[in-house]
């Protein structure tokens, strides 16, 4: 006579329910108990940085400060004043002169300073373009930084969810096995299972201090450093094909261009200049001779002296001027050839970009409509074959694994999508730390 011990409905009924509705929460977008001050959000990251990034702030002030050169490129040169003390007194018709004071003003060739003024205006107007492309990729690698925190922090969940249905399993296998139903094997592999999923939060634990230390050095908030903080992030509405001509719209958003086509405007203000440094400049000026009266001779009034003075710089050595011209010549060329290759490589970004995204596109709604619900569909089937008595426990750990894995995926691409739409942006020249999206 044999005992045959079958499986409590009670302990079925709770494994089931907790099979069919434990991941769902897991797997749709977070919730935050906690209300919005517990959430990080991206702008508030994007805002930080626009404040208190210090490379920024330098390329800011550098900016500013090139500003102010065009004002002192421009002006005329320093006036000059001379003053002449006679220690023995020259003696002339009109009587000893004493001392003599002269000023002279030096005025360069007509043109010459409005170009100077236009060479440092580009200059400045280089550097703020400058500025704001650093802008711009610290727009990126915040946004970077964001989604992959995002990422680790939905792995995490998914992990933890894994992780409660595996402690499910193990305690469901140990009732099992105690009333001779079931084998050790299930309870030692659900043991392991979940070994190594403790593996795997160390890993995503490195993977957040990473991200979370990027989000640190960009935006100097060290209240990030605390890890618990939940993340609020929507997809964005960009992900979407983009046009043929996008390319070339990139190129004239940039303000990497920018600082290039004002880089060439510079070197042509430069070379004009150069042209003109083959024109004499002139100096102008006035003196006047105390003159003190003698009786020395009828004529020795004491009447003062006043002259007038012009002054021509003649540049006879012309090779300096012929090698400023080639140099401005030079630097122009040079910009020109940068500013190609770049219009070039955003071409050729956008192309990838855009097939990079279709691509991924394609993968969420093959995980999100397809192999998802086939995951979920076998999963509950090989749950009713255990239930049943047709199946062992190990088939039913793999058909959750294998769901588990599959969300981890839709999870990883997500995230990338975030990354490569925000990568988009900024090859587009659509991406600022103000968060807006032209």
């Amino acid at each position: 006579m044999s005992i045959r011990f079958s499986w409590p409905d009670s302990i079925t009924a709770v494994l089931f329910a907790t099979l069919l509705f434990g991941f769902q929460p897991a797997f749709g977008q977070q919730e935050n108990s906690s209300g919005d001050s517990a959430v990080l959000h991206l702008d508030s990251l994007l805002q930080a940085a626009d404040r208190a990034n210090p490379s920024l702030r330098a390329a800011r002030l550098r900016a500013e400060a090139q500003a102010l050169k065009e004002p002192q490129a421009s002006s005329l040169p320093d006036l000059t004043v001379q003053g002449t003390g006679h220690v023995y007194p020259t003696v002339t018709a009109r009587g000893p002169q004493r001392s003599q004071w002269q000023v002279r003003q030096a005025i360069p060739f007509p043109g010459k300073r409005g170009l100077r003024g236009e060479v440092a205006a580009r200059g400045a107007d280089a550097a703020e373009a400058d500025a704001e492309a650093l802008a711009q990729n610290l727009a990126l690698r915040i946004e970077t930084a964001y989604y992959e925190l995002y990422r680790v922090q939905r792995r995490e969940e998914l992990l933890h969810a894994f992780e409660e249905q595996l402690r499910q399993f193990e305690s469901a296998a140990s009732t099992r096995y105690e009333v001779g139903d079931g084998s050790q094997q299930a309870i030692l592999k659900a043991q392991v299972e979940r070994g190594r999923l403790e593996m795997q939060r160390e890993n995503l634990r490195a993977e957040r201090g990473s991200a979370l230390q990027s989000l640190v050095r960009l935006t100097g908030r060290s209240d990030l450093e605390a890890p618990t903080q939940p993340v609020d992030v929507t997809a964005p509405s960009n992900l979407k094909e983009v046009g043929e001509r996008a390319g070339e719209e990139a190129t004239a958003d940039r303000p990497e261009a920018e600082a290039l086509r004002r880089r060439i405007e510079k070197a042509e203000s430069e070379m004009a200049l150069a042209r003109r440094a083959f024109w004499p400049d002139f100096t102008v000026g006035a003196a006047y001779t105390d003159v003190r009266q003698d009786d020395l001779t009828p004529t020795m009034s004491g009447r003062d002296a006043f002259t007038l003075s012009v002054g021509v710089s003649i540049p006879l050595w012309r090779g300096k001027q012929e090698a400023r011209l080639e140099e401005a010549t030079v630097e122009r060329r040079r910009a020109e050839a940068e500013l190609e290759d770049f219009r070039l490589g955003v071409q050729a970004e956008v192309r990838d970009l855009r097939e990079r995204i279709g691509r991924q596109q394609r993968q969420l709604t093959l995980l999100g409509e397809q192999l998802l619900p086939q995951a979920e569909s076998s999963l509950e089937a090989t749950l009713s074959a255990y239930k049943a008595g047709r199946t062992d426990f190990l088939d039913l750990l793999d058909a959750e694994r294998t769901l588990f894995q599959l969300r981890l995926d839709y999870e990883d691409t997500h995230a990338r999508a975030l990354q490569t739409a925000a990568k988009l942006d900024h090859t587009l020249g659509q991406i600022s730390l103000s968060g807006d999206r032209p």
